[in-house]
C-alpha cells in the first residue's frame, strides 16, 4: 500500500467517492478515492495503521493527500466501492447486492480487521445462503474465520447428510478437513447407523462431536441462537460533505 509516484501521471478522480470533505485518499489501479477516514479509525485496526506508519520528518503522513495517497493492491475498484457502500449506502436499511457482493465485502472486513462489517456481511451472507452450495459455503466461512455459530451447523449437516464428501468437494475441503469429516461422520453413527442418523439423534446432537473433531469453539444451540448471530443494520449519519451515510 506505498504510495508509487509514477502512477500519478494518469490519476482520475473517482465519479462517486471522490467526497468534498474526505480527508483520506486511496488508490487502486489509476483511480482515487477521497473519502472520510471517521469510518476507517472508527473500526479498522490493520488498514488505518498503514496511515500511522513513521514517516520522515516533514512528511506527509500517508493518505493525507494524492500525492500520499494509500495503494490498495487486494482490491478491486468495483470492490472497494461495494465495501464503501456498506457506510455511504443512501438507502438507510435497504442493502440489496448479490451475495457474491457480499462474500467480496466480507474478505475485505476479514483482512482489514474490521469487526462490525465483517458481522454484518456474515448475516447478510447467512440470510440467502442456501444459494451456495453446502461445502463451497463452509470453505469461504473457514476461509474468513466465521464464528462457530456459523461453521458448526454446517459441518453438522454434512456429517448427518446420507452421503460422504464426493471427491470434487473433498478438493475443495483439502485433505486434512475431509480426513476429520470422515472421522466426525463415523462417531456422531458410533452405534452401527449408516444414514443418516442413529435414531432419535438430530443434527444439533452431533454439535459437540462436531466441535471437537474439527477443532471448533463449542457452539450449543438453544432457544436464543438466531439472536446470537443477528447484528443490527448501521444506521446512517450524516457527514460533513451533507452525505448521507451509515
Amino acid at each position: 500500500m506505498a504510495p508509487k509516484v509514477e502512477r500519478m501521471k494518469s490519476i482520475s478522480h473517482h465519479k462517486e467517492y471522490f467526497l468534498v470533505g474526505g480527508d483520506l485518499y486511496i488508490l487502486i489501479n489509476t483511480t482515487m478515492f477521497r473519502i472520510h477516514s471517521y469510518f476507517f479509525r472508527r473500526e479498522a485496526k490493520n488498514f488505518y495503521s498503514k496511515l500511522l506508519d513513521p514517516t520522515s520528518p516533514g512528511e506527509q503522513k500517508h493518505g493525507t493527500s494524492e500525492n500520499t495517497a494509500i495503494i490498495v493492491e487486494n482490491a478491486t475498484i468495483q470492490q472497494f466501492e461495494r465495501f464503501l457502500w456498506v457506510f455511504y449506502n443512501p438507502l438507510y436499511d435497504i442493502y440489496q447486492a448479490d451475495i457474491s457482493d457480499w462474500f467480496s465485502i466480507l474478505r475485505l472486513a476479514h483482512e482489514w480487521d474490521f469487526p462490525n462489517v465483517k458481522r454484518f456481511a456474515l448475516r447478510e451472507i447467512r440470510r440467502r445462503e442456501d444459494e451456495i452450495e453446502l461445502v463451497k459455503r463452509i470453505v469461504l466461512y473457514q476461509d474468513y474465520k466465521a464464528p462457530a455459530e456459523y461453521l458448526v451447523p454446517l459441518y453438522a449437516e454434512l456429517c448427518a447428510r446420507p452421503t460422504s464428501p464426493t471427491e470434487g468437494e473433498a478438493q475443495l475441503l483439502g485433505f486434512e478437513r475431509t480426513l476429520k469429516i470422515f472421522r466426525a461422520r463415523e462417531q456422531v453413527r458410533s452405534d452401527g447407523s449408516i444414514s443418516p442418523l442413529p435414531k432419535g439423534k438430530s443434527p444439533v446432537d452431533t454439535y459437540p462431536t462436531i466441535s471437537s473433531v474439527l477443532g471448533l469453539p463449542t457452539f450449543v444451540f438453544d432457544k436464543d441462537y438466531e439472536d446470537t448471530i443477528n447484528v443490527k443494520t448501521p444506521k446512517p449519519t450524516k457527514n460533513p460533505n451533507g452525505r448521507t451515510s451509515n
